[in-house]
């Protein structure tokens, strides 16, 4: 079986070398530089339990519309964070805008997101980027971003294909999953993300050591490859042992599903956000997935939708959750 490899800190011209370090088939395309100006807004903050762990969500708006949004960044504005989870809306109507990529950045200091309209049905959209940050009481930034890169890796499947799927896994039994994403490599008209998720995970329980992701071309072929990003953290620390949920919501049968997850109840929060679309037909497309605040109550949101050909779908949003022990 393929090793996941570790995603490295870097600084500097070290970034040039981390695309060869990581592997893969689409590489080069895989970790463009920070663009200049790249900037967020912290739209809010949380703890878990113990008070030592903070999280906030950061959001960045990509304007003005356009067809396709290729690597927006979303920057985590504290100085002391380090970003590990994240998502991003596209556009439901009048016909959709679909999410292509939603990844961290090679030093954690961003989530990358993309998206595209689809043949037949163009629509100029603007693209909002969610960036989750993350930071623990008496660790510096450095420390914990070495730490999240040790439990961190990419994989990317082997060949191009109509629905490429692939899975990523922790590089040690000794690391907790904080969350993961996904980048498609399309090349032609499209190929569009339909899962991002924990497939280890049970409802209310761990959330395993695995992440596992999906995509589809649809209506005109376009074979591809999409890589998997995991994100997690060792599990002992020097100041405390990381415990971590995950907590799906369900919802289908409609053209246009949406899903909702939460973390088990206020002791926990939220690390991450993840999706998997349930179709059987022609294919419903993810659009969304947003981790937000509402009235003090950390969510996940994920949608999808068909595209010019009627299916009726199910979706499944997961939230992942962390605190200190």
């Amino acid at each position: 079986m393929r090793r996941t490899k570790a995603l490295l800190p870097v600084s500097g011209i070290l970034l040039a070398l981390l695309g060869a370090l990581l592997g893969g088939p689409a590489t080069a395309a895989a970790h463009p530089p920070r663009p200049d100006g790249a900037r967020s807004v912290e739209v809010g903050r949380y703890h878990d339990a113990s008070g030592r762990i903070t999280l906030a969500i950061f959001q960045s708006v990509a304007a003005p519309a356009r067809s396709i949004w290729t690597d927006h960044w979303v920057p985590v504005e504290d100085p002391s964070m380090i970003a590990i989870g994240g998502g991003a809306t596209g556009a439901e109507y009048p016909y959709g805008a679909y999410l292509t990529a939603s990844y961290p950045s090679p030093d954690f200091s961003s989530w990358i997101v993309s998206s595209k309209d689809h043949v037949n049905a163009r629509q100029a959209h603007e693209l909002t980027g969610y960036a989750i940050g993350m930071k623990i009481d008496g660790v510096s930034k450095d420390q914990l971003r070495s730490w999240v890169a040790s439990c961190s890796g990419r994989r990317t499947s082997p060949d191009p294909e109509s629905a490429p799927q692939v899975t990523v896994r922790l590089p040690s039994d000794q690391c907790t999953l904080l969350g993961g994403g996904f980048q498609v490599h399309w090349t032609g008209q499209g190929n569009i993300a339909t899962a991002s998720y924990p497939d280890e995970a049970v409802n209310y329980g761990e959330p395993g050591k695995t992440w596992t992701v999906r995509s589809k071309d649809h209506q005109v072929a376009d074979p591809a490859r999409i890589s998997g990003y995991v994100v997690g953290i060792p599990t002992s620390l020097p100041v405390g042992t990381v415990l971590a949920r995950a907590t799906a919501g369900t919802t289908g049968g409609v053209q246009h599903p949406s899903a909702t997850s939460a973390p088990p109840n206020g002791a926990w929060a939220l690390s991450g956000a993840g999706a998997r679309v349930h179709y059987s037909g022609a294919g419903s497309l993810l659009w969304n997935v947003h981790p937000y605040l509402d009235r003090g109550l950390q969510l996940v949101t994920v949608s999808s939708k068909d595209h010019m050909v009627a299916d009726a779908a199910s979706i499944t949003s997961w939230a992942i959750s962390i605190r200190l022990a």
